[in-house]
């Protein structure tokens, strides 16, 4: 009787059309209920609502007002908040198979059961990847996931890495051996055996990419500047181009540096003996000559060939900075040929270090925070390592290199793997400008500053480095980390562009072969030049894979030292450690305290700052914290925290300002 009634087709339709709808992610909170955040305006999720949802998911709902009131009724799930996950096994009282979320927001442990494919007896507390089945709001159904793959015991002191590793489905096992390798090569090699090369690394350092030699240019009798010899491992020269160690190595883009151990992106046969410059044996290598005047400026275009060569020294680090910073007792060359090599060897990276300068940017130095680890995987310490002078001396020298990489592929190749960056992201130019005139400008500069900090310019290469050597003094720190906020992210590119954040026209990586994918590509098109072929075009995908490896390494670092540091910091609460701290970051939830003796970040609720909400006003654009209107807190600034609590589960670390 109403089935094709169009009065009733009618009203449906005048109540759709009165309806309002909003999309936005789902808040769950500590109670039954949530919120929906949306672009312009914020709402209360009911109980009975939030049993169709989860937190993270996003969902179209319909508004629902009661005077200064507003709550939403879910309609329908537009993006689930999990698909694949990971989770940790729970058994409820009757058996039944439940998972719970690893994620600090979603409480609900959810049933479960386990595909065929997973064989291992499942307890209480196992680590496992699963994939959500069924959706409330997708299948009129309940909550339902399957554990696809089990990743490890609870109790597997090496967790954290297995869980992290899996959770950014990244492998935890090295590429798998060949057989044999044979050696593939068009071109006959230079023997420069006869030069003294020499490594730097660290002692642990197996796969070993880089020997130097260098010398001095003389004309007339005097010292007009320096020959550096770089030789790179050649893997490429054991790998064919469709083999599957070289489909490996695309996939996995990078070796994977993680606290204790590395996970190479080649068989550990090629990156740790065959390839790796291991001293007194003889290795194949991609080799570079380069020449500069006295200081620092190139004086021809850099020669490459292939060629065999042999490390004569292994050196340390610590050792060579030792020897060349007169510490007391020091590490002492044990011969006249290597003592030359590193007197020479720092004379060229002063000469470099000034040009630099003068001419680029120069790294501020943060130092790197190093996990100290027991045979159980357990932190035994962190202790935080500065780049010291053995340390600049191959990185100026590898920096070199890639410049002239850069530049010898550009002009050859008109192709490669080129690293960019392009200063600030567009968008953000005028703040940048604003920013810079509100903290340096005074009435007598204000016009020239202006012109100078102009989107123009700073578009330019050399008005961005001119910008960054004007602050690089600045007492305050904020002002470098306010900046920060403003750049764009890095980029690899088949043409050649600057890279703003080194202050360098050209750069292209090609000293790490064993451990970058990206370097591997560029080995291969300077052997299509030096063959006199046409240089196979770099595929965009390859591009896209080498920035999400990239991201995904990073994530995986950060994630496992965020576990490690729960760990290590854990036992302390106790005893209310304080540590001094500088300020990370400040937002509308509180501050991030970064110590600065092991690089752990405590977070510090605003709530815990003062008593008053309403006299608390936080402001994005100077990253600062104003309490009755005096500027209380700011990113960069030096504080005393004191830990309160460590949540293991959740790998949060809470603390106060003392």
């Amino acid at each position: 009787m109403f089935q094709n009634n169009p009065l009733l087709a009618q009203l449906k339709q005048q109540i759709e059309a009165n309806k309002e709808y909003v999309e936005g992610k789902v808040k769950a909170s500590d109670k039954s209920f949530g919120f929906l955040e949306c672009d312009k305006e914020n709402f209360f999720i009911p109980p009975t609502e939030m049993k169709k949802v989860m937190h993270g998911d996003t969902v179209k709902a319909v508004v629902k007002r009661e005077g200064d009131k507003a709550s939403v009724e879910i309609d329908s799930l537009i993006e689930p908040m999990l698909e694949r996950f990971i989770a940790q096994v729970r058994y409820n009282k009757e058996g039944k198979l439940q998972l719970a979320v690893d994620h600090p927001s979603i409480k609900q442990n959810l049933p479960a059961n386990t595909h065929k494919k997973v064989t291992e007896t499942l307890k209480n507390g196992d680590w496992v990847v699963a994939q959500l089945k069924t959706h409330p709001l997708r299948d009129d159904r309940f909550f339902f996931a399957q554990v696809t793959q089990f990743i490890c015991k609870e109790s597997d002191n090496f967790a954290p890495w297995w869980v992290t590793l899996a959770r950014h489905e990244q492998p935890r096992e090295p590429v798998a051996n060949e057989k044999s390798y044979e050696l593939h090569d068009e071109l006959e090699r230079e023997d420069l055996t006869h030069l003294y090369f020499t490594t730097i690394d660290s002692p642990s350092t197996q796969d070993m990419d880089d020997a130097l030699f260098v010398e001095p240019i003389e004309e007339n009798g005097l010292q007009a500047g320096w020959r550096l010899v770089v030789a790179i491992a050649d893997p490429t020269a054991y790998i064919p181009e469709n083999s599957n160690i070289e489909k490996a190595a695309r996939q996995r883009c990078f070796t994977n540096y993680l606290p204790g151990f590395n996970i190479p992106m080649l068989p550990r046969e090629l990156s740790d003996d065959l390839c790796s410059l291991v001293p007194n044996e003889k290795r194949p290598a991609l080799v570079g000559f380069i020449e500069t005047d006295l200081e620092g400026n190139l004086t021809k275009e850099a020669n490459f060939t292939l060629a065999w060569v042999e490390s004569k020294d292994r050196l340390a680090y610590d050792n060579v900075s030792d020897y060349l910073e007169n510490v007391e007792n020091a590490w002492q060359p044990q011969s006249a040929e290597t003592k030359q090599q590193i007197d020479w060897l720092h004379q060229f990276t002063q000469a470099r270090i000034q040009w630099r300068a003068k001419n680029a940017l120069l790294f501020k130095e943060q130092g790197d925070y190093k996990f100290e680890l027991n045979e159980d995987g357990s932190v035994k310490d962190i202790h935080v390592e500065y780049r010291r002078i053995a340390n600049q001396m191959i990185e100026e020298s590898m920096i070199l290199a890639n410049i002239c990489c850069a530049k010898f592929l550009s002009e050859n190749a008109k192709t490669g793997v080129f690293n960019t960056h392009s200063g600030f992201d567009s968008k953000n130019y005028e703040l940048v400008k604003s920013f810079l005139l509100q903290t340096l400008a005074t009435d007598e500069n204000r016009e020239a500053l202006a012109e100078r900090y102009s989107a123009e310019r700073l578009m330019t290469l050399d008005g961005y480095c001119e910008m960054q050597r004007d602050i690089q003094d600045f007492p305050e720190r904020f002002l470098e980390l306010r900046l920060r906020r403003y750049l764009t992210f890095a980029e690899f590119k088949t043409e050649v562009a600057p890279h703003f954040g080194l202050g360098i026209s050209h750069y292209a990586t090609w000293t790490s072969p064993i451990r970058k994918y990206g370097d591997m590509v560029n080995h291969r098109l300077i052997k299509q030049v030096l063959l006199g072929k046409q240089a196979s075009a770099v595929e965009e995908s390859v591009l896209t894979r080498l920035q999400e490896a990239r991201r995904q390494n990073r994530l995986v670092e950060r994630d496992i030292a965020d576990w490690l540091y729960t760990h290590y910091l854990f036992p302390m609460v106790e005893q209310a450690v304080e540590f001094e701290c500088e300020i990370a970051d400040v937002s509308r939830g509180g501050l991030r305290a970064k110590v600065i003796n092991n690089g752990a970040q405590i977070f510090v609720p605003f709530s815990t700052l003062h008593d008053n909400k309403d006299e608390m006003d936080y402001r994005q654009e100077e990253l600062a914290l104003y309490i009755k209107g005096e500027k209380a807190y700011q990113i960069g600034q030096e504080v005393k925290v004191k830990l309160t609590e460590v949540r293991v589960e959740t790998r949060s670390i809470v603390g106060n300002i003392i």
